[in-house]
């Protein structure tokens, strides 16, 4: 099977749908032809020059114009893409809520190819919290219901996305992403607590960007009323910060006198991440907002590894932290606190995961119907 997939953005661009993107092609390529189609654009408007080798699957970059994020337009000739795409049994599109995609879905369309579209919290944007945002962001919504008409079948990732999208369209398919097969075997090489010193610690850990929208704001400010149940509690952040927003969340901790119980370790190797979710009493996602979190791979990674988690009520959080199954706080760091005290006095047992070979499976089980 020859099998296209088209994203906005890809490497070295690094995000949740980035790696949908990359850890689907790479199970994909073991039996079929694989191309990525994407921008030659970051989300920022630069432009990326480095390729992509080291991967079982071709990656194709359309020069594009970028006007603004998830907003770029192909600048090569229609007829030249148009003939690329005739070559392929199937056309996936991941994330509908781009001019990119959108403009490969209508050449898809046009050429009677099979399309597969996954689209990622729809209506979500709608809500943002910067209101002046949303009327410019209502496009992008349209875009998704189009392409959810058009597609011949649509994925989402969770239980509320699957009700929104059935009203749109007669074939959605609910298929989560999975977690690399080295999370499940990994075997870290060293020992989190004695490298940072926190043997006797109980490890509160946030894994993710140092983002107001990741929300390490809310966890910060939960900790003093954590510490007045347990004093040994500390907060370790583990995350790129693009932005500096570390600085400002250092300062924050510093105005609560919690520089001893908070640590901010920045970007860390994936062995030195898996360490850290072995190490940790609990893992939080206090994201923010309804669009923040279309899956989160952090959410798999740490049942993965055993750990109880402390989730804010996003989308696709409260969709997949089940009764007994991990603890949902408010967005007040009052709730987040109390959550995370619950927690680490009652850790529960994570639900099973898929790896991204058992989602690839069913992702090539759906390409399959539609060709029929």
């Amino acid at each position: 099977m020859r099998i296209a997939i088209v994203a906005p953005y890809f490497h070295p661009v690094e995000g949740g749908r980035e790696r949908t993107v990359l850890f689907l092609a790479k199970e994909l390529a073991k039996k079929h032809f694989v191309k990525v189609f994407t921008t030659d654009r970051t989300p920022s408007g630069d432009r990326i020059k480095a390729g992509f080798k080291s991967c079982p699957f071709s990656v194709r970059r359309v020069k594009s114009v970028h006007i603004a994020f998830r907003f770029e337009i192909p600048a090569e000739a229609p007829d030249k893409i148009a003939k690329e795409i005739k070559e392929f049994d199937i056309v996936h599109i991941i994330s509908t809520d781009s001019t990119f995609t959108f403009y490969f879905l209508i050449l898809a369309k046009m050429l009677e190819k099979p399309i597969l579209a996954t689209v990622f919290t729809p209506f979500a944007l709608l809500k943002h919290p910067r209101k002046i945002l949303r009327p410019f962001l209502l496009f992008f919504e349209f875009l998704s219901v189009i392409s959810m008409r058009l597609a011949n079948a649509v994925q989402v990732k969770n239980e509320i996305d699957f009700e929104l999208a059935r009203k749109f369209s007669k074939s959605v398919k609910l298929v989560p992403d999975g977690v690399p097969e080295y999370c499940f075997k990994a075997k870290p090489s060293l020992d989190f607590r004695e490298k940072y010193e926190l043997k006797n610690k109980k490890i509160i850990l946030f894994v993710n960007r140092i983002h107001p929208l990741k929300g390490p704001q809310i966890l910060i400010r939960a900790m003093p009323k954590i510490l007045r149940t347990f004093p040994e509690a500390v907060a370790v952040l583990i995350g790129p910060d693009s932005n500096g927003y570390t600085t400002k969340m250092e300062k924050l901790a510093a105005k609560f006198n919690l520089s001893d119980s908070v640590l901010f370790l920045g970007f860390v190797s994936e062995d030195e991440k898996i360490a850290a979710y072995d190490a940790a009493d609990v893992i939080v996602i206090p994201s923010v907002g309804e669009f923040t979190e279309a899956f989160s791979i952090v959410l798999s990674e740490a049942w993965v590894r055993k750990k109880t988690v402390v989730v804010t009520p996003s989308r696709a959080l409260k969709s997949r932290v089940k009764p007994g199954t991990g603890y949902v706080a408010g967005y007040e760091p009052e709730s987040f606190a109390e959550a995370v005290i619950r927690a680490l006095e009652k850790p529960v047992e994570p639900p099973k995961v898929s790896s991204w070979s058992e989602v690839a499976g069913r992702i090539e089980q759906i390409y399959l119907n539609l060709i029929k």
